[in-house]
This record gives structure tokens, sequence and C-alpha cells, in this order.
């Protein structure tokens, strides 16, 4: 499964930086990033096939996830870390405009679940979205031993978003 995981990984990679969103090593020693750049500047949307990674660019601290093909950034270090176990897996991007912003995560996202169900949510903008399997948290890079159990009358008065599946 782990295997199946990296391998799925390592294609959406080279989706990424064939579609001139992934930055390579290689790209920047040659130069290649500007001509990758401007060959494909028509690339710009949503990007589904991104979901899951962690992203920034070169030039910048500033971290975001895909989610929904859209980026959408982490507010803060404090948040960072409500979410995932280190900075490992982070992935530079070239021109990060070309993927739609999505806004936001709020402050103090988290991931939280009820002592009475398995399902683990993602709590962002007032909103929890369930996350549908271990795989897609997995996926994800969520860290299992940051999901907080709060009672699930406080979970239930959580409005319903979107189901993270992929």
């Amino acid at each position: 499964m782990a295997r199946r995981r990296a391998l799925l990984g390592a294609v959406s990679l080279v989706v990424a930086a064939l579609l001139g969103l992934v930055a390579s090593p290689a790209a920047h020693a040659t130069g290649a990033a500007a001509a990758t750049q401007n060959s494909s500047a028509q690339i710009q949307g949503e990007h589904p096939e991104l979901n899951g990674y962690r992203i920034k660019t070169v030039n910048s601290s500033a971290v975001y996830l895909v989610l929904d093909g859209k980026r959408r950034g982490i507010p803060n270090e404090a948040t960072y870390f409500n979410l995932f176990r280190s900075w490992d897996g982070i992935q530079n991007v070239i021109d990060i405009d070309r993927i739609d912003d999505g806004g936001n995560l709020s402050d103090g996202a988290m991931l939280a679940k009820s002592p009475s169900s398995a399902t683990v949510y993602l709590v962002s903008n007032g909103i929890k979205r369930g996350i549908t399997s271990a795989a897609v948290f997995d996926k994800y890079s969520f860290d299992w031993d940051k999901i907080v159990t709060v009672s699930a009358v406080v979970l239930d008065a959580v409005p319903n978003g979107p189901v993270i599946s992929s």
C-alpha cells in the first residue's frame, strides 16, 4: 500500500512537472524553469491532480495546501503544526498563481473527531470536512497524532462541508 502511494505521488509530480507547476532541481540548474514557465502560460485554473500537496514558491516562506484543486494558504506555523508533522515534503512551485486561489485555511484549523465515530474532519472556516479514508488522510500528509477528540455535541454543531475524497 505504501509503495502504491509512493508510485502515485511520483506520477503526480511528473504530471505537475509536465504542466510546468513544480520546479525540478534540474530546471533550476539549467535555467529551464523560465522556459517551462513561458511555454505553459496557458495552463491556469484548478489542479485536482495536485490535491494533497503542500506547496510554496522558492522566494517565499508561505505554504499552501492544495485542496479541491485550489491552493489554500496556511496562515501561520501554529496552524500548520495543528495539521502536519513536519516541513518535509513541501514542493516548490514555479508559478503558484497558475493554481487558483481558494482562500486561506482559518487560523487554528484542526483535525477533529468525536469519541463515537471514526470519521476525522478537517475543521476550518466554520465548517467540517470529513476525510473519507485513511489513504486520503495519508495522501494529504496529515498527522494522525494531531487529531483532537471533541464531544459529539460540539462537532455536530459545526456545519458539514464537502468531503475530502481525493
